[in-house]
C-alpha cells in the first residue's frame, strides 16, 4: 500500500515517494464509509433504528444519530445514549460489539459507573472507520481526519483535555479549480438548488426537473455544486440518496484535524477497558433473559458496527419490522482517499489547506494539504461514490495512486499562476 522510496517524474506527472491508498467499502467490518439515507430516509429512520429492544439489546452509532450523523461525535454521543439505556436497565453486565467511537463511548461511560463491560472487536485494533497509518515517518488519518463542529463536540474536548494538537481546517475558503474553464459561482448555484428544488419528488427526479430549467452555463455550475456539496458529503449517487440528504449537516462548522492522527485520541479513549481483539460478531440472540452474543453471555448488548455490517448479522428473534424498515432506508456511503508524500510540495499553497477540484465526469474532489501540520509535503485527496469505480476498477493501488497525482496536477493547471 506504500510506494517506493525513490520518487521519478514521467510523462510530465510528479510521482510520490509514497503513498497509502484506502479501501473501506471492500473492508468486511466497514462495508464502506459512514451511513446514507436512501430515497424515502429521514432523520426519523435513524432514531427509530436506535430504539432499545426488550430492555436488552440497543443498536448505536453515527447512524442513528440525528444531530450527528457520519461524525465521529454523532457516533460519540450515541454511544453514551445506548450506556444510559443500558444503566435504566439495570445492567451488570454489558457487551458491546465493536471498538470504534460509540463502542469507546458507551464502554468508557459504563466502566466509570462500575458496570462490567467487555468489548467484542472484530479487527486486530480499535478505533473502527477511524485509523492512523504511518507514511515516511509522518503520521495521517486512512480514515475520518476532523473533529467536525468543534465547538459542540464533545470528542474535541476529550483532544484539548488530552493536550492533543488540533489545526483548524476552513472550508469556506478552498482554493478551487474547474476543468474546462473559468470557476463558476458554486456557493450561487447550490444555493439557488437548494432553495428551489421541487421536494414532493424524488430527488433524482427533483434535480432533473430542475437542471431542465437552466443554461449550459448554470447546468456546468450546479452539476459542479452537486459533485462536491452533496455527492462527496453523502457518499452515494444522486439516484440512491433521499431528498433528506441535502438537509443533513456535513463540514463547515470550524472543524478540526489532529496532526498527530486520530489514533492518538483513541488510544487515550480506549485505556483501561476490557477490549477483545480479533473477536468478530455473527449472532446476537436475544430471545431470552439474557443476551447471548457468539457464545458469551450478558444482561445487555449494545450492537455500533456499521449499518452495512449490522445488515449480515444473525439476530434471534429478528429485529422488528419498523427497525428493519428504518435499516432498509439507510446504506454505507461510499469514499475513499488517497494519501501522498512528495519530497517537495510542487503544488500552490492553500492558505486554508484545503482544495478543491471540480473534475467532469467528478474524481478526486476534495483535497487536505497535510504539509504544514505534519512537516513533509504530504496531501490526501478523496473520492466517493460511483468516481470510486472508474478511478479504482482494474487498476492497482500505485496506478490508483498514479491517477490522483494526475487529478492534483490538472487541478494545478487549471488553477493557473497563483501569488
Amino acid at each position: 500500500m506504500h510506494g517506493p522510496d525513490n520518487p521519478t517524474k514521467d510523462n510530465n506527472v510528479h510521482k510520490p515517494t509514497a503513498w497509502h491508498v484506502t479501501h473501506w467499502s471492500a473492508d468486511p467490518f466497514s462495508l464502506g464509509a459512514y451511513s446514507a439515507l436512501l430515497p424515502g430516509g429521514t432523520g426519523q429512520h435513524r432514531a427509530i433504528l436506535g430504539q432499545v429492544l426488550e430492555k436488552r439489546l440497543v443498536i448505536a452509532g453515527e447512524a442513528c444519530s440525528a444531530t450527528a450523523p457520519a461524525m465521529t461525535h454523532g457516533a460519540w454521543d450515541d454511544g453514551l445514549r445506548a450506556a444510559e439505556a443500558a444503566l435504566h436497565a439495570g445492567a451488570s453486565k454489558v457487551i458491546v460489539i465493536g471498538a470504534g467511537c460509540a463502542g469507546l463511548a458507551a464502554a468508557r461511560s459504563l466502566h466509570e459507573q462500575g458496570i462490567e463491560c467487555v468489548v467484542l472487536e472484530a479487527r486486530g485494533r480499535t478505533g473502527g472507520r477511524t485509523h492512523t497509518v504511518e507514511l515516511g515517518g509522518v503520521r495521517a488519518d486512512e480514515g475520518a481526519a476532523w473533529l467536525q463542529h468543534f465547538a459542540d463536540n464533545p470528542l474535541a474536548a476529550l483532544a484539548l483535555q488530552q493536550g492533543l494538537a488540533c489545526v483548524e481546517t476552513d472550508f469556506a475558503n478552498p482554493l478551487a479549480a474547474a476543468r474546462g474553464g473559468v470557476l463558476p459561482d458554486i456557493d450561487g448555484a447550490w444555493l439557488a438548488l437548494t432553495e428551489t428544488i421541487d421536494r414532493r419528488f424524488s430527488l433524482s427526479d427533483a434535480i432533473d426537473r430542475y437542471m431542465a430549467s437552466l443554461d449550459p452555463a448554470h447546468v456546468r455550475a450546479t452539476q459542479f455544486a452537486i459533485d462536491g456539496n452533496l455527492v462527496l458529503e453523502a457518499c452515494l449517487p444522486v439516484a440512491q440518496l433521499s431528498v433528506c440528504a441535502l438537509d443533513e449537516e456535513g463540514v463547515g462548522h470550524g472543524d478540526r484535524m489532529l496532526p498527530g492522527g486520530y489514533s492518538e485520541l483513541v488510544d487515550c479513549l480506549a485505556q483501561g477497558l476490557d477490549i477483545r481483539l480479533n473477536s468478530p460478531v455473527t449472532s446476537i440472540d436475544w430471545s431470552g433473559a439474557k443476551v447471548v452474543v457468539n457464545d458469551q453471555l450478558c444482561d445487555f448488548c449494545i450492537c455500533t458496527v456499521p449499518v452495512g455490517v449490522l445488515k449480515t448479522l444473525r439476530f434471534n428473534p429478528a429485529l422488528p419490522d419498523t427497525q428493519q424498515q428504518a435499516l432498509a432506508h439507510l446504506a454505507m456511503g461510499k469514499l475513499e482517499k488517497v494519501i501522498l508524500q512528495f519530497d517537495e510540495r510542487w503544488w500552490p499553497r492553500s492558505p486554508s489547506g484545503y482544495l478543491r477540484w471540480y473534475d467532469e465526469p467528478a474524481s478526486w474532489g476534495e483535497w487536505l494539504d497535510l504539509t504544514d501540520a505534519v512537516g513533509k509535503p504530504t496531501i490526501a485527496g478523496l473520492i466517493a461514490a460511483d468516481a470510486i469505480e472508474r478511478q479504482f476498477t482494474g487498476r492497482t493501488d500505485e496506478q490508483i495512486a498514479m491517477a490522483a497525482c494526475e487529478a492534483l496536477q490538472a487541478w494545478a493547471a487549471a488553477l493557473g499562476p497563483t501569488p
